[in-house]
């Protein structure tokens, strides 16, 4: 019995390998024909467990995949924007801080004298070349000075009101026409304005201004005053004071129809009776020499001007001067 069960297993795992191979060849001989299987007799009969038949779960193989690297753009460099120039602006100063002064008050405020901005060729006290004086005006603007007029000065002497904090009166003498060619110009670009006194009698004379030019300086806030009618001592000769002082002044503001409120005495004498006239014919103020920086009420008729000489170098220009540092 043992061999039978052996036998009958032996057989079905033939089968079962032929039907899992496929194979269908399993037992033929020379011939060719197959094998009859071995016939059991009635007696060994096996009731076999019935099979059942794998069911194969195909196995999938998932694609290999070759990793490909992901390119990364490479930062593109963006230019910074451009930025829209903008344009430059003629610069404009910055407005100077006010004092406020009362009538009479004592008011510091150097009065500058000049004759001649033009080169002689050689050094002169007359005679400031046109590169020293623009030198001298910026030092002017650099140490915060603030030009003004006379009459500006006078104003607040008289009435009181505001003035900057450091103010500076430029003046020029005699009329002549190198003050219109030469100073003009460079304290117009300077953003500067100044007082200019005429000698009446040379209007269009050679060498000195005309008319025209006057009214041009006048227009762009120049002060216009009298430096008398012929520029001589009016201390020598009583008689000629009414015509030195008051004519030329009427022909002097109908020439230019500019008022005429100040005058300089010629080479800056004056004694009690011709600054008592300098009043009584109207004027505000009289223009005399002298050292001084400050004025009241008692000066007003010898306010007194620092004369500005060709042979000055900076130091000396300096030394002129109340601030000449910030």
């Amino acid at each position: 019995m043992e061999l039978k069960k052996k036998i009958v297993l032996v057989v079905l795992f033939i089968y079962l390998l032929s039907l899992l191979t496929g194979c269908t060849s399993l037992g033929k001989g020379n011939s060719g024909a197959a094998d009859p299987l071995p016939s059991s007799t009635p007696s060994s009969t096996v009731t076999a467990t019935p099979f059942s038949a794998m069911t194969n779960t195909p196995l999938i193989i998932p694609p290999t995949y070759t990793h490909t690297p992901t390119y990364t753009p490479s930062a593109t460099n963006t230019p910074p924007p451009t930025d829209t120039p903008v344009p430059t602006d003629t610069p404009v100063p910055t407005p100077a801080p006010l004092i406020e002064y009362g009538p009479g008050e004592r008011i510091i405020a150097p009065i500058l004298l000049y004759h001649h901005i033009a080169d002689a060729g050689y050094v002169t006290r007359y005679y400031v070349t046109p590169d020293m004086f623009r030198t001298q005006l910026s030092k002017l603007r650099e140490w915060g000075y603030t030009p003004i007029t006379v009459s500006n000065l006078v104003e607040v002497m008289i009435n009181g009101g505001e003035l900057p904090a450091r103010p500076v009166v430029i003046t020029f003498d005699d009329g002549n026409n190198d003050i219109y060619d030469n100073a003009f110009p460079i304290m117009r670009e300077m953003g500067f304005v100044g007082t200019f006194y005429i000698v009446s009698n040379r209007l269009h004379s050679n060498y000195y201004v005309h008319a025209e030019q006057i009214q041009e300086m006048a227009n762009a806030g120049w002060e216009i005053g009298d430096h008398s009618m012929s520029h001589v001592d009016l201390t020598l000769d009583y008689s000629i004071a009414r015509y030195e002082i008051l004519q030329s002044r009427l022909d002097l503001e109908a020439a230019i129809g500019v008022p005429i409120n100040t005058f300089a005495y010629p080479y800056g004498k004056t004694d009690v009776f011709i600054s008592n006239q300098v009043s009584e014919y109207g004027y505000q103020a009289g223009m005399g020499l002298g050292r001084s920086w400050e004025h009241t009420l008692g000066t007003l008729f010898y306010l007194t001007r620092i004369e500005v000489q060709g042979n000055f170098d900076l130091s000396t220009f300096a030394a002129l001067l109340p601030w000449s540092g910030k």
